[in-house]
């Protein structure tokens, strides 16, 4: 199981950002979705790498946490309460989100529960920072493109400018210096790297 952990930074100032990464996590086919553990820090569980990886990217966007991701066997029948979930997951899962805030620009880190694929986690972790690194770096300009794109995936460049009131030669530019291609690209590869630690991971 891939189990994801989340905490905004330390002194974090404002308003509880639990509400509004459970509302944005809430179309994905989550496990459990994120439940609150220790002040706006929160647990949630995804049986499949692409359901984590999108669950990271979200939480990526909103620039407001740190993420450890854990690939391990969580015990089972898993809890009423998923803060009460135990096993190497979770454990790895913890061990990821203390590493994240050492990470710099990027405060996301991966653990595998099994020390074989202590190699493997870290490549998947430095893609996923990557990626991450992209999110963090776009302005509002190439967001509104990125967030047409995942909306109308088959439209073109004409028929996204029409959408955004805008001309296609801006959606060009906007798509161009995002990094949408280079991250969706790259997404493909941390799925396969996570499936492979957490089908070798199972009990």
């Amino acid at each position: 199981m891939l189990v994801i952990a989340l905490s905004p930074p330390r002194g974090h100032r404002g308003p509880d950002p639990l509400p509004a990464l459970q509302e944005a996590l809430a179309p994905l086919d989550l496990r459990r979705p994120p439940e609150r553990t220790v002040g706006s820090a929160a647990i949630a569980l995804a049986d499949r790498a692409e359901t984590a990886v999108d669950a990271v990217r979200i939480a990526a966007e909103t620039g407001a946490w740190e993420v450890g991701l854990g690939v391990g066997p969580v015990e089972q029948p898993l809890p009423a309460e998923t803060r009460a979930a135990g096993g190497p997951g979770v454990a790895a899962a913890t061990l990821a989100l203390r590493a994240s805030r050492t990470t710099g620009q990027v405060p996301l880190s991966v653990r595998a529960s099994d020390p074989r694929h202590e190699a493997t986690a870290a490549d998947a972790e430095a893609v996923l920072r990557l990626v991450g690194w992209m999110i963090a770096t776009r302005n509002r300009g190439q967001w509104r493109a990125v967030h047409a794109l995942r909306e109308h995936p088959g439209a073109t460049q004409r028929e996204l400018a029409a959408l955004l009131g805008i001309t296609q030669q801006t959606v060009s530019r906007a798509v161009k210096t995002s990094g949408w291609r280079e991250e969706s690209a790259a997404v493909p590869l941390v799925v396969r790297l996570l499936s492979m630690i957490e089908l070798t991971s199972r009990p």
